[in-house]
């Protein structure tokens, strides 16, 4: 588990320190090429890790049994989730509306140029005014930054004329996280607890450019209740109850909102340096949407629409493993969160 959690913490310091990964054009923009299902498939693999990345982290123990009381723990909080490998690339049939430009190449590929053909503009001008379904495959966002994503005209006839096959590489859109293992993420929490065994959490990560990737945000909140206040002293292990939500955005177009609920059970060893091991079964739901707009030419000239669409995450129930050492004024607690993703997580608390 210590291995695994100093990954995490080499992944977010590689990631958002370094920026080596990352690329010049944003995420937001990226995704502004390309047609709605293309779209969806290019992001698919971190829409589907984000409802577990969201879901984890968040509990660390459950509140003390005091009727009256205050506690408050600040915790630094990295998460890792890790991604599919065969979602690294993607390739569906979709509809795509094709650039001026991409068209002046296709004509030009079969050998038709405006300075050889009379009725060149209008040729082009009824390719550029319908939709195509096309192939699109490349990269996802997680796949290769040495990619770029690629639609393949099929030969066709318009206007008596013979259009040959041509692919297009989509300059602007390749692979951002260059196969990277898992999908970081970072927050800041404070736990709050002291009446009847019950708590709150709060998680906040105000909006910071992280190089191309965008900005991003997290906003989010739980309540904790340590069923084991009502128990007789002798039961064995406490006992609770979790339920959390968090809010997340990328750049200006990504959004997604998880909620997840817990049963968990804890059991502290020792006195003021203490070993706290912890497990717990959830039930999480989780949905991302995308908005933006698409710009595409026409006979008329550029035109531009707005797309939006969902796509759900992974609603699954998960099971969760960890344990929080506990020292005077110092916590460190880590987790692993097992559902059909993979993630584990690190906290660093201060408090009381």
């Amino acid at each position: 588990m210590k291995k695994f959690s100093l990954h995490i913490i080499l992944t977010i310091t590689l990631i958002f320190c370094s920026g080596k990964i990352i690329n010049a054009q944003s995420v937001d923009e990226a995704i502004t090429n390309l047609s709605s299902d293309a779209a969806k498939k290019y992001i698919n693999p971190v829409a589907a890790t984000l409802g577990s990345n969201m879901s984890a982290g968040w509990f660390s123990g459950l509140p003390q049994k005091d009727l009256l009381g205050f506690h408050a723990t600040l915790r630094f909080v990295g998460v890792g989730s890790i991604f599919v490998e065969k979602e690294r690339n993607f390739s569906t049939v979709a509809d795509f509306r094709l650039t001026s430009a991409q068209v002046d190449d296709i004509l030009t590929a079969s050998g038709i140029n405006p300075s050889g053909y009379p009725n060149y503009n209008d040729l082009k001008n009824e390719i550029l005014s319908k939709d195509w379904n096309l192939i699109i495959n490349g990269p996802t966002i997680t796949g290769s930054r040495d990619e770029n994503v690629e639609i393949v005209f099929p030969e066709t006839q318009v206007q008596g004329e013979t259009i040959n096959e041509y692919a297009i590489q989509l300059e602007d859109v390749k692979g951002y996280l260059d196969g990277f293992p898992m999908l970081p993420t970072v927050a800041i929490q404070l736990d709050l607890s002291g009446f009847a065994g019950s708590g709150i959490s709060i998680r906040y990560l105000p909006p910071i450019d992280f190089n191309s990737m965008g900005k991003m945000k997290i906003f989010g909140g739980g309540i904790t209740h340590n069923i084991s206040y009502w128990l007789p002293e002798t039961f064995p292990v406490d006992l609770g109850v979790a339920v959390y939500f968090q809010d997340f955005e990328l750049g200006n177009v990504l959004k997604n909102v998880t909620a997840q609920t817990g049963l968990y059970i804890s059991e502290k060893i020792g006195g003021t340096v203490a070993l706290l091991p912890y497990a717990g079964i959830t039930v999480e739901s989780s949905k991302t949407d995308i908005n933006y707009n698409y710009s595409f030419d026409t006979p008329a000239g550029t035109q531009e629409g707005n797309i939006s669409l969902s796509v759900g995450g992974d609603n699954t129930v998960s099971y969760v493993f960890g344990s929080k050492l506990i020292f005077p004024v110092l916590s460190i607690n880590f987790n692993l969160r097992f559902s059909h993703t993979t993630t584990g997580s690190i906290g660093v608390g201060f408090g009381f």
